[in-house]
């Protein structure tokens, strides 16, 4: 492993990572703080533009938040996630300090990430995985034994919605995230409606609708080589609606066979191939379709989304934070298999403007005004089944409505069991134990509305 000096930072300069991120995921990933003291190392953090300043100040200045203790020339705030902006945000640090790892924690830095570790010679997945995995029609082509039929929608949407042979279909963008524009078509009638919710110039995929149960495969690699795999289960809306947003996930996934097991990994281990997948942590997206046909949704070149991070650790002991700081500094991670399972479920909201959430017996978080989440520590395997918490994502005065996408979601519950304990009870438990509480818009007149 090469260390970048630039212009020769001093030789007693601590060795530092360059940890790219945005607020709102780094609230998940607190621990490497932590991580990075007990490993002699400084973490330098990149904020993005999903970071609003104001919130960033107000938990730098906040002495119960973890990042009050970084000092004022460590933190960067940049206007946008492209490479260029990236490189004049890091480029004081590259001349002054010992550069040794770069850790993107996220989605939109990616490609910008992926090039600044390959370009300083640091472990990271590489900028072809990188860019392949921020673009779903790559996926499809660098992975075409694993895709679905598809078609790309050019300047004749209409037209092309026409000719394409395989409905019921998906209309899916290529570069978006969280589910975001991604719609049930039942035929070409049903994509032209559709068509003004994207961009004249956006990269859209036909695809033909994929049934089956979704299940994601999260893994740590290094230098190509798989060192640690799970299989989480996912939940979606789309039995109800025209939307695929997440509704919940359990790591491991239950009731797969050994059989159903290894084809997904196996899935797993091929697309990484095929996409030359380097160090770090990868969040892949299958159907699992007949019993016996894997096809790849999609696939991303970092840590996974929600609470499943820390589904991982309740149900492993690992600590992932440390996981990925050790793959960024070259070294190979401490894992361990599934003891329990956890479960997070994202429950249904009234329509209106969020006003509080309570709950009988599990603490409530608000981790989007917080800017943090839980710790949640891991029991012993043989622990009775229990919730952990009730997490916010969103704030008070939100508006609430559809959850056409991940950003649409607003309370979720975390629990966890034993590996044969029956968290659909626990988890209908949680449930009914929460009241979210939102005044609605209409009919006027009406003060609030409560749904438990």
């Amino acid at each position: 492993m090469t260390t970048f000096r630039a212009s020769g930072p001093p030789p007693a300069a601590d060795p530092a990572v360059v940890v790219v991120t945005d607020l709102i995921v780094f609230a998940k990933h607190l621990r490497l703080l932590d991580a990075a003291r007990l490993r002699g190392v400084t973490p330098l953090f990149v904020f993005g533009p999903e970071t609003a300043g104001r919130d960033l100040a107000r938990h730098r200045a906040d002495p119960d938040h973890p990042l009050s203790r970084v000092p004022d020339g460590d933190v960067v705030h940049v206007p946008d996630t492209s490479l260029e902006t990236l490189l004049r945000g890091v480029a004081p640090w590259l001349r002054e300090r010992r550069v040794r790892a770069v850790l993107n924690v996220g989605e939109v830095f990616v490609e910008a990430a992926g090039a600044l570790a390959q370009s300083l010679g640091l472990p990271g997945p590489g900028t072809h995985a990188a860019q392949v995995c921020r673009n779903k029609l790559l996926q499809r082509l660098a992975a075409p034994a694993l895709a679905p039929r598809w078609t790309v929608l050019g300047a004749d949407r209409a037209g092309d919605a026409e000719r394409f042979g395989a409905y019921p279909a998906v209309l899916k963008p290529a570069s978006r995230m969280s589910s975001s524009g991604v719609r049930a078509v039942a035929g070409p009638a049903d994509v032209v409606p559709l068509l003004p919710e994207y961009g004249p110039g956006e990269l859209v995929l036909l695809e033909e609708r994929i049934t089956g149960r979704e299940y994601s495969v999260e893994s740590l690699v290094r230098d190509g080589v798989v060192l640690w795999a799970g299989i989480t289960a996912k939940d979606t809306n789309e039995a109800d609606t025209a939307f695929f947003t997440e509704t919940g996930h359990t790591s491991p996934a239950p009731h797969l066979t050994p059989a159903q097991e290894a084809l997904l990994l196996d899935a797993n281990s091929a697309f990484l191939g095929a996409v030359r997948f380097g160090t770090g942590m990868s969040h892949t997206e299958f159907r699992l379709t007949g019993g016996d046909r894997v096809v790849l949704m999609e696939a991303a070149a970092r840590p996974p989304g929600d609470a499943i991070t820390r589904l991982w650790r309740l149900a492993t002991g690992m600590d992932q934070d440390a996981a990925l700081l050790d793959l960024a500094l070259g070294t190979d991670p401490v894992t361990a298999p599934p003891r329990r399972r956890a479960r997070q479920v994202y429950l249904d909201h009234p329509r209106g403007l969020l006003t509080d959430v309570r709950a009988d017996d599990v603490p409530v978080h608000w981790v989007g005004e917080r800017g943090r989440w839980p710790d949640l520590p891991p029991a012993a395997a043989d622990a009775p089944s229990r919730g952990h918490a009730v997490l916010v994502s969103r704030s008070r005065g939100d508006l609430l409505g559809d959850q056409a996408d991940s950003r649409g979601r607003s309370v979720s519950v975390v629990l966890d069991g034993p590996l044969g304990a029956d968290l659909d009870a626990v988890a209908r438990d949680a449930a009914r134990a929460v009241t979210i509480s939102a005044v609605p818009l209409t009919p006027a007149g009406r003060t609030g509305e409560a749904v438990r």
